[in-house]
């Protein structure tokens, strides 16, 4: 149909929605508007028309299928994390070490003090300015506890003055150390004396204490907290514990204290005086740790002493390995000249003593055929490493592979390190350091932390 020229609409055909009105242009010139309609769109079902299917049992059912779909792959993916958290092969605890075997221990002359904090007197203070120095957290007081009566002092030591410096330790959480009491006892002992008490020692043992009597046990534990853990004495070193009887008493007195403080009684100490005899070498000293560091030793060493044995320089490569190996070394015979030229390294083998690989990092020697070489790597995955070498040999040079350790890496960074022959001034720091091949020179010590592989 042909468009009506006053603009009226004309519908197309019958069957198509939108509606075309023509408009002719006025001036006239053959041209035509067209106006389309707009095209109505599905806007969806209303509320009524829901409503129609909201109780239709098809749909119902699909609701509820769906619903129960839903839940029950929510619940099986719960079973299924649950199981796989129960199944997974748990991590194995990290071990940790009792708060006494953390720290080199310093021990305190209390008879012939250092005045450490340069006062102009000795005074309690000192201990803990010693301590701070060396880098320390523990001081031992050897045989605070008299052997004659178990409750006092012994007579070396003045009652007011040892009053002074657990108060002055406390106050700047600084752990005192003590020996537990004897095995065996004197015939003036109190608790020997005492009829009352017999059972407390072995029949005709001239005051040998039976350590298989709880009654026995019981006493001991009392004293101990009662009157020296409450003075604030945190631990007693028990010489041997060489039979089943004293490591049980030990346990069974630690398990008492334990809510007082763990770690009360330790045992397995070792006097270093007596290993470091005349030709004293490398191959005895790797024996000696071989077999001792299986076994948490406390090494009280004294290198005044040392030095009448071994040379100068071989005692300081002993007390570099002693800090680095398992074990806790007690340094004794600190006096003024000792502080003045050690105390700085002695502060930084305190301070890598307390990295988490020399704390519980397994220890391997190095397999090498250098005699005169002590080597070994503490290697803990995840922290740190430690390649630890010290040469005793007074005039040969020593090179030494760590690789062929497990974890050790092919290089690492020097910590420390002391040759006892040359002036510091005229030797310049190695800072990065290869290890398959570590030089070492007469009397020279080294330490390297690496990057463990594992």
């Amino acid at each position: 149909m042909a468009p009506q020229e006053d603009g009226t609409k004309v519908p197309l055909t019958d069957n198509e929605c939108p509606e075309a009105k023509f408009t002719q242009s006025d001036p006239p010139n053959g041209d035509a508007r067209i106006d389309m309609g707009t095209v109505p769109a599905f806007s969806g079902l209303t509320k009524e028309e829901l409503m129609k299917y909201s109780d239709d049992p098809f749909w119902v059912r699909l609701r509820w299928a769906l619903f129960i779909i839903f839940w029950l792959g929510w619940v099986a993916m719960l079973v299924v994390a649950i199981v796989i958290i129960i199944q997974a092969p748990r991590c194995a605890p990290q071990e940790k070490l009792e708060w006494v075997q953390e720290s080199a221990i310093l021990q305190y002359d209390v008879v012939n003090g250092v005045d450490a904090d340069s006062s102009g007197d000795v005074n309690p203070n000192d201990v803990v300015e010693m301590a701070k120095v060396l880098g320390m957290t523990s001081v031992y007081l050897e045989d605070l506890i008299s052997p004659l009566d178990f409750e006092k002092e012994s007579a070396a030591y003045d009652s007011e003055e040892i009053k002074n410096i657990l108060a002055v330790a406390k106050e700047n959480n600084l752990n005192v150390i003590t020996d537990f009491v004897p095995s065996q006892v004197s015939a003036d002992n109190s608790w020997f004396k005492n009829d009352s008490y017999k059972d407390f020692f072995i029949p005709n043992s001239g005051g040998e204490f039976n350590f298989s009597n709880p009654d026995l046990i019981s006493a001991l534990t009392d004293v101990l907290r009662d009157v020296w853990v409450s003075k604030g004495v945190k631990a007693f070193l028990m010489a041997n514990a060489d039979t089943q009887e004293l490591r049980d008493a030990r346990d069974t007195i630690n398990a008492a204290l334990k809510d007082e403080v763990d770690g009360a009684v330790v045992s397995n100490v070792t006097d270093m005086s007596n290993e470091l005899v005349s030709g004293f070498n490398a191959e005895m000293f790797k024996a000696f740790l071989d077999g001792h560091v299986s076994d948490w030793t406390y090494y009280k060493y004294n290198p005044k002493v040392a030095e009448s044995k071994i040379t100068p320089e071989m005692v300081r490569l002993v007390t570099m390995s002693l800090f680095l190996v398992p074990g806790t070394p007690i340094l004794s015979g600190v006096d003024k000249d000792y502080l003045a030229s050690q105390k700085e390294e002695i502060k930084q083998l305190s301070d890598i003593r307390m990295k988490e690989s020399i704390k519980i990092g397994t220890m391997t020697f190095v397999n090498s055929t250098e005699e005169d070489v002590v080597a070994f790597a503490r290697v803990l995955k995840g922290t740190p490493g430690y390649a630890v070498a010290v040469n005793m040999n007074s005039v040969n040079n020593a090179t030494i592979d760590f690789t062929t350790i497990k974890g050790v890496d092919a290089s690492g960074d020097v910590s420390l390190e002391a040759n006892y022959q040359e002036d510091p001034a005229d030797k310049s720091p190695r800072g990065k350091q290869s290890l398959s091949s570590v030089h070492l020179g007469p009397y020279e010590g080294i330490v390297v932390q690496f990057v463990p592989s594992l």
